[in-house]
């Protein structure tokens, strides 16, 4: 009898044993798991590579630190990215990781760079407007439960320092060089709570959204056919408004989601100005040069005819 008690409580420690040596190795592994997590829903949705080279979950105390996302550019460009985001912090309930989805209250991206590569044909930025496109097709093409990880709601979604650079613009880049405009800050409120989000959609949104406001913020300063490019492509993703989040800025980002004619009329009507102006110039220029030619030949022709009224004039007074 007392051996087998002893047995049995031989077994009982080994079981705690193994119940702790599992759950050590699982919170060892956390960081990993995140890591893995991130990077495959970033190259699923965009369908170029993303890595991430730091992660820190603090199961305790309810956070997430991230360093040096990267997304690339897709084949073919000789910029070094499409995508980077220097650090990213955020909390989560502790209580939501055994429910249906993470309750994340807050997540602070900073140091956004992103560049627009019109370097090949298609552009890199157009490239991966479609990826994103194909992906919002293939989430509503499939069910919650064949989309891959779990459910995220944010109730707020800060995005601070962003950089926007446009490189190899045909004639642009060779007169001016590379343009770059910064945005200070957005804020996006209640992610998740209309529509479900998974870490895939979530890069989507900030993709789409920074894009968006380098259409708002870039006129004058981006040409015009990249941001008639980049309002065409954000045309094919759904708004901010259609899943129900609600965003803090003084650009309005949502209207170049979804107000594509208007966004699309004031850049063809931008187009069409250059345009004009151009062929007015042109007009004006053959104008100038045609009555330069003109007064040219006439005085040419005046000079001429003096000259033979004076050699006829002469020789009839030399004959009177």
């Amino acid at each position: 009898m007392k051996t087998a008690i002893k047995i049995i409580a031989v077994l009982f420690v080994l079981v705690v044993l193994g119940i702790v040596g599992l759950v050590v190795f699982g919170l060892g592994q956390i960081d990993k798991l995140a890591k893995t997590a991130v990077e495959y829903g970033g190259t699923y949705a965009m369908g170029v590579e993303t890595t991430v080279d730091t992660m820190d979950v603090a199961l305790t105390k309810g956070t997430v630190e991230m360093g040096g996302l990267s997304i690339d550019n897709p084949s073919g460009f000789d910029t070094g990215h499409f995508f980077t985001l220097a650090n990213t912090s955020a909390s989560f309930d502790l209580e939501s990781i055994s429910a249906d989805a993470y309750i994340v209250p807050t997540i602070h991206l900073i140091g956004i760079d992103i560049i627009l590569d019109k370097g090949q044909d298609p552009s890199n930025y157009n490239q991966i407007l479609k990826n994103l496109a194909r992906f919002e097709s293939d989430d509503q093409s499939s069910s919650d439960q064949t989309k891959a990880g779990k459910n995220v709601i944010i109730k707020s979604l800060i995005l601070e320092d962003i950089n926007i650079h446009v490189a190899n613009m045909p004639g642009v880049s060779l007169l001016v060089g590379d343009v770059a405009i910064n945005i200070p800050r957005i804020e996006l409120n209640n992610i998740g709570e209309k529509e479900s989000m998974k870490a895939g959609d979530i890069f989507n949104l900030v993709i789409k959204t920074v894009l968006a406001a380098a259409v708002e913020s870039g006129g004058g300063i981006i040409p015009s056919d990249v941001l008639g490019e980049l309002v065409n492509g954000l045309s094919s993703l759904s708004s901010l408004s259609d899943l129900g989040i609600d965003a803090i800025s003084d650009l309005n980002l949502d209207g170049v989601m979804s107000g594509v004619t208007e966004q699309l009329g004031d850049v063809t009507e931008d187009v069409q100005a250059v345009v004009d102006d151009t062929v007015k110039e042109a007009e004006k220029a053959v104008e100038d040069v045609t009555k330069e030619i003109t007064d040219t030949v006439d005085d040419a022709v005046k000079d001429v005819s003096d000259k033979l009224n004076n050699i006829f004039g002469k020789k009839k007074k030399d004959d009177g």
